[in-house]
């Protein structure tokens, strides 16, 4: 504790002095008794009051608290139709939550918006989920191998073998190369439409290198009566048309994208058949193409497409 010292202007004689009695009329300085005694009141009081304030406001979040907590786990999300908290809400309030929550494709979106699963039950085959992690053996090393895909199952397993053989080997492209980049390889999968007839899967890499990381996009769509991969072809005519439509679909979606800005038609058209970076697969939109490049990947929505 820190005293400083306190200079007293007396009454009598305006003497400035710092003892309690004045030399000069003898006038002896008051104990402060009022002073100290209403410093305590007003002190104790305002205690009280934060006390109270601190109790009630502990109680209300309890309360909400409790009953939001309850919600959360019943529904998994903090919006229930009553509205946000237990207060009700305009009809027209559509909550801040919509544009948060997970990404759910539908034939009536404009397009498709980012990769997602679209998981279809009840068909005659089922998806599970293959994970897979590598470390180094030198624990200073910073580059690290994980990797998650869809593996099929179901009755026919000779044919759904072959399938999940050709995921396997698209999902685990960069497995034995992951010590190449300085934070390692992320591959996840996403199966972006099923039915009975076809399956797509895409597979995006994260190739860390320093501060960046690049991104890179596989995709295949599988006849599920064979087996068998589908080629481009099989989904739509790669020709001058499709330069046409992915132009005029990628300014719509995507705004300005150099790369594909600066191309030629015809440099355009050899990137939407280029066997090794171009990207195709069905969604419950449409069918996206699209195609890796140095600055990562593009892809546009055909819409209305019969899938």
């Amino acid at each position: 504790m820190q005293e400083q010292d306190e200079f007293i202007l007396y009454p009598k004689c305006d003497t400035l002095v710092q003892e309690d009695t004045c030399g000069e009329c003898r006038y002896k300085k008051r104990a402060a008794v009022g002073k100290t005694v209403i410093g305590i009141f007003i002190g104790t009081a305002v205690l009280i009051i934060i006390l109270m304030l601190a109790a009630t406001l502990f109680s209300i979040w309890a309360v909400f608290g409790q009953n939001e907590s309850q919600e959360a786990r019943d529904s998994g999300s903090n919006y229930e139709s009553g509205g946000y908290f237990g207060y009700e809400l305009p009809d027209n309030f559509s909550g801040y939550n919509d544009s948060y929550g997970p990404y759910v494709p539908s034939p009536d979106d404009k397009y498709y918006q980012e990769l997602t699963d679209s998981i279809t039950q009840d068909l005659s085959y089922n998806v599970v989920w293959e994970s897979m992690s590598l470390r180094p053996s030198d624990s200073n090393a910073t580059y690290k191998y994980d990797c998650s895909y869809p593996v099929l199952s179901g009755k026919e397993k000779k044919k759904l073998d072959a399938v999940n053989q050709e995921i396997e080997k698209m999902a685990c492209e960069y497995r034995d190369v992951y010590q190449d980049y300085d934070a390692g390889v992320l591959s996840y999968g996403y199966v972006t439409y099923m039915d009975e007839d076809k399956i797509s899967v895409v597979i995006r890499h994260s190739l860390s290198e320093g501060k960046k990381t690049a991104a890179v996009v596989r995709a295949a769509t599988f006849r599920m009566d064979t087996g068998e991969k589908m080629s481009h072809s099989d989904m739509v005519e790669v020709d001058e048309y499709l330069v046409y439509q992915f132009r005029s679909r990628n300014t719509y979606q995507n705004g300005e994208v150099e790369y594909v800005d600066g191309l030629s038609d015809t440099e355009l058209l050899e990137c939407l058949k280029d066997k090794k970076d171009s990207i195709m697969f069905y969604t419950p939109v449409g069918l996206e193409i699209g195609f890796n490049y140095k600055d990562g990947w593009v892809t546009v929505t055909l819409k209305n497409y019969v899938l």
